[in-house]
């Protein structure tokens, strides 16, 4: 069961669990229905009970009359690549716009091929892998689109899609090399950050440098970006002064953004875009469009006696597991300061930062799933599921723990890995941010590398958890994508699976409430010794136009697979891809624009 961390120790909660039983695979442990670990439950029509007897509401976007069960998806095609892959959720999209899709593919290269498989265009403008999922937008309202892949040693690049050829964009490859390293590109996502109907480029990267900046954005034509004219507001930190460096008098400084580690959405009182990034120095931080950072609430305090009782900015302290330990610290200022040897600290290394209203309030929030850590040297204890209110009304509550997620859901201790294994990867803790049980809040759905997929409630509670890994050591599961595959209303939750075994990809489909539908291994599947299976999130889209929907999924061995979903429709496509859409962003329907 679902254990949450507070100051008088571990408490264990009763889960919020759907009560269908799954019949074949097991969608949990022992006798529980609906993925969760043997806890009551039952069932009332078509929705699900939970044990206190409340009837959880079912999901409601626009259902096409359909009525029969959800087709399990069937093989199509598979589209060879020659590359390993990685954590790039492919693109659907009409490139050329002559009415017919393309796939874009991120690997090592980028790739075009049309919607048969068939390669149309290839570019090689980046070094080394691409990690993160591209960008696709045409950048600067000209009407040829664009596709943007960060890659190793420093770059960005930017290609037009003309005449079925991929040519690098004017004034394109960008560069990231800053503090005398050239690292690489780990997270990426794009908004038009300043109105001004251009869509602008954010890039985080693994820069370690004292010096070197972390967060790079970029314009249209490559160019840094200097909202007003104002050449030193990117990249972040910069360490200038006035800047960085003298910031709130500490000054800001980060380290290394190793997962897909940036969101974008509104924040606060104006209607500029914010951006949201984490760190790997147990930070999350909020930048304005113009690259200054936004303050914490003024229930925060510097505790440092250099700069006792200084205002702080979001990404000035670290966060903690037990929120009187974040309360005593930096409100109280009080003695002795916490240790990681005794406290959980949260470390953001890989957590993706999402932006959506959780509580149906109107105003955004920030969510992440950083893990929590113990000890020297640190270990893993689980992975936390974090909900921060935005600066809205002056920020008065900036940066707190939103109502509900004052003591965070946490989850299941992950195995620990020892020093030197890094294959295959561990999973990036990205959330997935919709309403898949009918009112207008999220839930928060994602993969944890405990071995399953969470889904935790507006209100802090955990609707369901999904056994993906059943058991087997270092199995981990991409992000989840959630679309209506049988066009009845109710949207389905989708993902892939990984591991290092021969045959450990498979593509898994359960319903709104985490039970299991289909778990398919995924055909013509080869050894690679980075992974073998689905790292990145699957892509849902009709791709070849006949109003049914293909789910693509990316494979660290074998290229792009391509199912089709018989009975299916395009109506509710709640979180198609990987980071919620091609944009990349963290930002999904619940986000107040």
């Amino acid at each position: 069961m679902l254990r949450q961390t507070s100051a008088v120790g571990v408490v264990l909660l009763s889960a919020l669990a759907a009560a269908v039983a799954c019949g074949g695979s097991d969608s949990g442990g022992g006798g529980g229905g609906a993925g969760d670990d043997g806890g009551g439950g039952g069932t009332h029509g078509d929705a699900s009970v939970a044990e206190d007897g409340s009837v959880a509401p079912q999901a409601a976007c626009k259902a096409q009359g359909g009525s029969s069960p959800v087709a399990m998806p069937t093989f199509a095609f598979n589209v060879k690549t020659g590359e390993t892959g990685w954590f790039g959720s492919p693109a659907v999209v009409d490139l050329d716009k002559d009415g017919k899709n393309e796939i874009v593919a991120t690997l090592y290269s980028t790739f075009v091929f049309d919607a048969t498989g068939k390669q149309l265009a290839k570019g090689t403008a980046t070094m080394g892998r691409i990690y993160a999922p591209g960008v696709v937008a045409d950048l600067d309202n000209d009407g040829t689109m664009e596709i943007v892949v960060g890659g190793n040693g420093g770059t960005v690049a930017a290609y037009e899609y003309k005449n079925k050829a991929l040519t690098p964009k004017a004034g394109w490859p960008a560069s990231t090399t800053s503090g005398g390293q050239s690292p690489e590109a780990r997270g990426m996502a794009a908004g038009d950050l300043d109105g001004d109907g251009k869509i602008e480029i954010v890039v985080t990267t693994t820069n370690t440098s004292k010096t070197g900046s972390q967060v790079f954005v970029f314009s249209p034509d490559g160019k840094v970006f200097a909202p007003g004219g104002n050449a030193n507001a990117w990249p972040r930190y910069n360490q200038g002064t006035p800047g960085d460096k003298d910031f709130n008098g500490e000054g800001n400084t980060g380290y290394g953004c190793y997962g897909e580690n940036v969101g974008i959405g509104n924040i606060d009182d104006d209607k500029e875009l914010e951006i949201l990034v984490t760190y790997d120095n147990h930070q999350i931080n909020a930048f304005k469009a113009n690259g200054s950072s936004i303050l914490a609430s003024s229930y925060y305090s510097n505790p440092a006696n250099m700069f006792l009782s200084k205002p702080m900015g979001w990404g000035q302290f670290i966060r903690w597991l037990d929120p009187a330990i974040e309360n005593g610290h930096y409100h109280d200022h009080a003695d002795p300061w916490p240790e990681v040897t005794k406290n959980m600290w949260l470390q953001w290394t890989a957590s993706p930062p999402n932006v959506a209203d959780v509580n149906g309030d109107g105003k955004n929030d920030v969510v992440g799933i950083p893990n929590a850590e113990l000890h020297d040297p640190y270990e893993t204890q689980g992975y936390a599921f974090m909900v921060l209110e935005g600066a809205q009304g002056g920020g008065s509550r900036a940066a707190r723990r939103l109502a509900g997620f004052e003591t965070l859901p946490f989850t299941d201790k992950p195995a620990v890995r020892p020093s030197g294994d890094y294959y295959p990867p561990d999973a990036i803790p990205a959330p997935t941010t919709v309403s898949i049980l009918g009112d207008t809040r999220p839930e928060i759905i994602a993969p944890i590398n405990d071995g399953f997929v969470y889904a935790i409630s507006p209100d802090g509670s955990r609707a369901w958890r999904f056994d993906y890994a059943k058991g087997a050591a270092k199995t981990f599961a991409s992000e989840a994508v959630v679309a209506d595959l049988n066009k009845d209303g109710i949207p389905e939750v989708i993902f892939g699976v990984y591991a290092l075994s021969a045959a450990a990809g498979r593509l898994v489909v359960l319903d709104n409430t985490g039970k299991l539908l289909f778990d398919i291994p995924l055909p013509g599947q080869s050894m690679d010794g980075n992974g073998v299976g689905i790292p990145a999130a699957p892509t849902i889209a009709d791709l070849d136009g006949d109003g049914a929907l293909e789910i693509l999924v990316q494979t660290f061995d074998h290229g792009i697979d391509v199912f089709k979903v018989g009975g299916s429709g395009t109506s509710c496509l709640l979180w198609p891809t990987g980071r919620g859409g091609l944009l990349r962003s963290g930002a999904g329907p619940s986000t107040v624009k």
